[in-house]
């Protein structure tokens, strides 16, 4: 038997909010239990996360997972261990999630929008994409993705902090630490998905965690490429007040 541990452990109640933004394993452990083992599984299936994906490009990595799923799998799967998929999966997901609840096959040639949403699978509710929004802001407001916030351009994400697997077993000292961010989130447009393979602290006494690096790698990369993207910034959010806007 192992116990689930939180790296920041709040020792009261969470709500799911809450879980979201402090990245509780015990919460999500919890939340797995609630959904049952087949709607878990099921669910990162119509993600995509769990299928192998088809591109233009033949060399395409199957994900992996339990052969018989258990409930020891489905919690653990919760926060982040037991399974593999690929960046390019992870943040297809991800889109699917915030982009109003539509699974779009990925393509590395241009397409218009038509010629994508006519590929493109609804796998969420409006509502639950709605709500995912709402977390994704919040986590960049009051969460785990404080240092992936852009001035003027509306951010939102989710850090990951796995332990690496070495010679088959979870290993103490290696991370692999994961960002994704969406922008801007009142109608997200864009993706990022920055990963930090074992990371070290950048400073002494630093942690080395999601928020620390891949968190601000997604910050540097939509700090410099949302003007050549032709995302305007919107500084009405900050500090309830419009500083500066665009027609």
């Amino acid at each position: 038997r192992q116990t689930i541990h939180d790296f920041h452990g709040k020792a009261r109640v969470l709500s799911v909010p809450e879980v979201f933004i402090y990245s509780s394993n015990i919460g999500s452990a919890k939340e797995a239990e609630a959904v049952g083992i087949e709607g878990h599984r099921e669910f990162l299936h119509r993600l995509g996360i769990l299928e192998k994906m088809q591109t233009e490009l033949p060399e395409v990595a199957r994900p992996t997972e339990p052969k018989v799923w258990k409930q020891v799998h489905s919690i653990t799967i919760a926060f982040g261990h037991g399974v593999s998929t690929t960046p390019l999966q992870t943040a297809v997901g991800c889109a699917a999630l915030v982009n109003g609840g539509y699974l779009i096959q990925p393509t590395f040639l241009r397409r218009a929008q038509e010629q994508a949403m006519s590929v493109a699978k609804k796998v969420v509710s409006d509502k639950t994409s709605e709500s995912m929004r709402y977390l994704y802001a919040l986590n960049a407001e009051k969460g785990s993705g404080r240092n992936a916030r852009v001035p003027g351009y509306r951010v939102g994400g989710k850090t990951g902090t796995a332990e690496k697997v070495v010679n088959g077993r979870y290993s103490k000292d290696k991370n692999f630490n994961a960002f994704v961010a969406a922008f801007p989130m009142d109608d997200p447009q864009y993706i990022v998905l920055t990963i930090a393979d074992e990371p070290k602290p950048e400073k002494p006494g630093m942690g080395a965690t999601a928020a620390s690096n891949a968190g601000v790698m997604a910050a540097n990369i939509i700090r410099r490429s949302a003007s050549m993207l032709g995302v305007k910034p919107d500084f009405s959010h900050e500090n309830g007040a419009t500083l500066v806007s665009y027609q």
